[in-house]
């Protein structure tokens, strides 16, 4: 993951490409008409819509939401098996999220991996931000391209860095308590979801 050094309009948001205009929203049914004589793209449609190609719905009528999240978790290296995990159905657990603290010892090596679902349309260009705060001063700015999603029955999983590992800081400066605040914002700019979670830097996993 990099640091991005510009914030957008609320410090929160996502980058800004100059020039750049999102592709326009096509529903799932006027997608598949089109170019229905090319066998390689509607096969690659076929994959990225899954069931809902098909006609089969797997969204529920009485929610809106285009992205669930499901479950937020956090992997470390060197504790295998030992896993931090949040499942996130419902207000409740959202909001525990947001007040329990997960334990990082410093200088570990840990990812965070997210589970989600897409219902309804297509979330085209879903970006996740991760925005991490000390004593209430923004210290780092996140920035994760995810990519296309069709609405499906099967929740996606992310995990990231994508590859190696991020590495907790070390030092005295850098102990004690941070928040950090998520986004999943697509290309129109519209957030699909936002969601806060805290963590506690320690010498040890038992400090």
């Amino acid at each position: 993951t990099n640091n991005m050094a510009a914030a957008g309009a609320d410090g929160d948001g996502p980058e800004m490409t100059p020039g750049y205009q999102a592709p326009k929203q096509v529903g799932i049914s006027d997608l598949m008409k089109q170019d229905a004589e090319d066998e390689s793209l509607r096969r690659y449609k076929e994959q990225l819509l899954g069931a809902a190609a098909q006609g089969a719905n797997v969204s529920p009528a009485d929610d809106p939401r285009r992205v669930v999240l499901q479950e937020f978790r956090i992997i470390f290296e060197d504790k295998p098996g030992n896993d931090t995990v949040y499942q996130l159905s419902n207000a409740a657990d959202l909001q525990k999220l947001k007040t329990t603290p997960f334990i990082l010892k410093e200088k570990c090596n840990y990812k965070i991996q997210i589970t989600f679902r897409v219902q309804h349309e297509i979330v085209s260009g879903l970006k996740y931000l991760n925005t991490v705060y000390k004593k209430g001063i923004r210290v780092g700015k996140e920035e994760l391209m995810i990519g296309s999603y069709g609405p499906q029955a099967e929740p996606h999983v992310v995990t990231f860095p994508r590859r190696d590992w991020e590495q907790a800081p070390s030092g005295m400066l850098a102990r004690g308590s941070g928040t950090a605040k998520s986004k999943f914002v697509d290309d129109d700019g519209q957030t699909h979801l936002e969601f806060e979670y805290c963590f506690d830097l320690k010498k040890d996993w038992k400090d």
